[in-house]
């Protein structure tokens, strides 16, 4: 399995954090998706460390009926599903990260897994694109060009179904 974290898709959502934060739960929750978990990343840092960051957290998105599909095929499938989605505060924008489609295929998961993750992450962006997450070029800085062209392609295609 050759599974690259580093490669996410990152969209930003124009409100401030704590309000970002909720409404994404909320939509999620309207759209027939769990939140699993919501790790408060910067307050367990704070609590641990006393190192103060930018709000932070990271929720389990999930939904129970792709779950259930991918663990009566494969029990790794708890590996997967839920999804993480990452949450940060980002001055008065919030940004949010879900691994980029790509990932999944290219870490050889089993069709039995690698289907319903894909089917719960395009679940996962359509809900984030109409709440207005979108991309932005800030969200880029620093990758090489084909890199952005690319996940902005696969990304699309994603949304669009093709």
């Amino acid at each position: 399995m050759n599974l690259e974290c580093t490669q996410t898709l990152v969209l930003v959502l124009d409100l401030p954090y704590e309000q970002a934060r909720k409404r994404i739960v909320a939509a999620l929750k309207e759209r027939g998706l769990q939140v699993a978990f919501n790790f408060d990343v910067a307050d367990g840092i704070l609590r641990s460390s006393g190192v103060r960051l930018p709000k932070s957290s990271v929720l389990g998105v999930g939904c129970p009926y792709q779950l259930l599909e991918a663990l009566v095929a494969d029990g790794c499938a708890a590996v997967f599903l839920p999804l993480h989605v990452v949450l940060s505060e980002h001055g008065p924008e919030c940004e949010v990260r879900l691994l980029a489609p790509q990932v999944l295929r290219a870490a050889g998961l089993t069709p039995a897994v690698s289907i319903p993750a894909h089917r719960t992450l395009r679940r996962i962006r359509e809900v984030l694109i109409s709440i207005g997450a979108c991309s932005t070029k800030r969200a880029y800085e620093g990758r090489p060009v084909v890199e952005i062209e690319a996940t902005e392609e696969s990304f699309q295609e994603e949304a669009t179904g093709v």
